[in-house]
């Protein structure tokens, strides 16, 4: 819809109050000035919760006046602004957004994904005081901006921060960056391409959840915070897993190279780990034993190889299933030749 040429006009007072809890925007082209008008909607609107902007086009830089708008100084209920693959054809010159930084500040929830952001001015994050949940997926995100739009005092309340497929680099730099945010729990680097993982990081004091999913990353060291009760490092290159985590409680791995089992004493209260399309070959019942409180594991769609001790072994644990949620399914013999595409399940060892 083209919302370019919007004029507000003043509605009745039976028109005030509406019950509307949410106002989304679809394929929408959009001025300053037309931008303007609809923020005059929000007097009428008391009880809306979240606005949102899908595949919508922005004709202008930024030159928002929401004090020209008669409206109230905050986004009165709205606790939620999701933006997503917003098209800005003069996004270099986008002005700061300095105009309606007093509008956000009670908001919550944050998504501006895949629409060119490459800086949040300092000044901005730090007037965001409520927020708890921000994504800034697909964007241009890189360390030296990353590091004005956390600056000191910024998101004082944030949560989560979701920074998948930008341009960042180093994951030393990035933990360092990212140590203004007191409040952090989980955070989001996936599919961003990172250097080398070095020895030693340092990282949030309250992290607990970590994606370096498709990062392209060889090796874990200890520059994995210590704190995580959560880590998706699945689909890189890790060809082996040693690394101590007295707090992991769910571990996803799938789409590696790993050969063998991580050993389980190295997680004292792992529930949870999905290692499937991986090099595995077998598992026991000591491998599986090492694990003390294991509930979940997904192994499956690996290269197994049907040896009378891996047949021996689920012949003798009918109850796999309970451990195995893709159990029997995804479990399938890999060699040798005459057992090749069979459920390991069904396979019976040779008799000779």
């Amino acid at each position: 819809i083209n919302v370019a040429n919007f004029r507000f006009s003043e509605l009745s007072a039976e028109e005030i109050n509406s019950p509307m809890k949410k106002l989304a925007f679809r394929n929408a082209d959009l001025t300053d000035e037309s931008f303007n008008e609809l923020l005059k909607l929000l007097r009428y609107t008391p009880e809306l919760l979240q606005a949102e902007f899908d595949d919508c086009a922005l004709d202008g830089v930024g030159d928002f006046q929401p004090s020209e708008s008669d409206i109230v100084r905050e986004l009165g209920k709205v606790e939620t602004l999701i933006i997503r693959r917003l098209h800005i054809p003069r996004f270099y010159s986008f002005n700061d957004l300095r105009s309606v930084y007093s509008l956000l500040e009670k908001v919550k929830r944050i998504t501006v994904e895949n629409s060119k952001v490459f800086l949040v001015p300092c000044e901005f994050s730090q007037r965001l005081r409520s927020l708890e949940f921000l994504d800034l997926s697909e964007n241009l995100m890189v360390e030296e901006y990353l590091r004005n739009s956390a600056c000191e005092g910024a998101w004082p309340s944030l949560q989560t921060l979701i920074l998948s497929q930008n341009y960042l680099k180093s994951i030393e730099r990035t933990g360092e960056i990212l140590l203004t945010l007191k409040n952090l729990t989980d955070l989001d680097i996936s599919r961003n391409s990172f250097r080398p993982m070095p020895d030693t990081c340092r990282w949030p004091p309250k992290m607990r959840f970590l994606n370096l999913s498709s990062t392209g990353i060889w090796a874990v060291k200890m520059c994995i915070p210590q704190t995580l009760e959560v880590l998706d490092v699945s689909n890189n290159n890790l060809d082996s897993f040693s690394l101590f985590l007295p707090r992991l409680r769910e571990l996803y791995i799938s789409r590696n190279k790993l050969k063998t089992l991580p050993d389980g004493s190295l997680f004292p209260v792992l529930l949870v780990m999905k290692i499937r399309e991986n090099a595995l070959s077998t598992f026991s019942k000591d491998q599986l034993g090492s694990f003390p409180k294991l509930e979940t594991l997904e192994a499956g769609d690996n290269h197994f190889v049907c040896s009378c001790e891996l047949l021996s072994f689920t012949l003798g644990q009918p109850a796999l299933s309970q451990v195995l949620p893709d159990w029997p399914d995804s479990y399938l013999c890999n060699s040798p030749p005459r057992l090749g595409g069979q459920r390991v399940q069904e396979a019976r060892p040779s008799v000779l």
